[in-house]
């Protein structure tokens, strides 16, 4: 008895890291075939990953968000609840249901899953983008300006925030105040464009120091 319980074990130990392998690799294609915009496919590697392990958060994750891009909202929304009972505490899973309730039009339930999804992440500037535009259409503007302020404030580097609140502005027949806030949108990430080329530039230069001082190690 004790040996058939030994080979059991030891069959289980061989074979899960091999089993997760083979889910990673899986996913990996999903994810693949999700660039590439085949977003059948997509769903059939995460399904795969899924069957390979039961746990596989990402999968589930990603898997939602194809599902959402072929305006499957309600498997997608079965598959974010998915997320929500494996990892009640993971932001991700009530951000991605409420942006398939949102593109049920119920926004309710878009609004109570956004604010979930802000406890657990407070400090996301994205989540208050998206409860901004849900407020908008629950007819809240105030909440929707006074959650774009936030998101601004939170990530003052990011063009998005001012671009939404352009476009409130514009719906509100506010012009002036609506393209002040897109011009300041489009100066916003040429800076951030810029950062970013100088952290590339520097990063490069760091890189080749690096071997560079890596060579002169091996000659000693």
């Amino acid at each position: 008895m004790k040996k058939i319980l030994f080979t059991l074990i030891s069959a289980l130990i061989i074979s899960a890291p091999m089993v997760l392998a083979d889910a990673q690799s899986d996913y990996e294609a999903g994810k693949a075939a999700f660039e590439a915009k085949n977003y059948e496919s997509a769903i059939e590697y995460y399904n795969k990953a899924i069957h390979q392990n039961s746990k596989f958060i990402e999968a589930y994750l990603d898997k939602g968000e194809a599902e959402m891009e072929l305006q499957k909202n309600n498997e997608a929304i079965k598959t974010f609840d998915k997320v929500i009972n494996l990892a009640p505490k993971n932001a991700k899973g009530y951000y991605g249901r409420s942006a398939a309730y949102a593109a049920n039009q119920n926004w309710t339930q878009a609004k109570a899953d956004i604010n979930k999804a802000l406890t657990l992440e407070p400090n996301n500037y994205e989540l208050y983008e998206s409860r901004s535009m849900i407020n908008y259409e629950l007819k809240d503007k105030e909440a929707a300006y006074s959650d774009l302020d936030k998101a601004i404030s939170l990530a003052p580097e990011e063009p998005t925030p001012y671009r939404i609140r352009a476009l409130f502005k514009l719906g509100d027949l506010q012009y002036r105040a609506a393209y002040k806030d897109y011009r300041l949108g489009n100066k916003v990430e040429k800076a951030k464009e810029k950062a970013e080329k100088k952290a590339a530039k520097e990063a490069k230069k760091a890189e080749k120091k690096a071997q560079k001082e890596a060579k002169k190690a091996l000659k000693k």
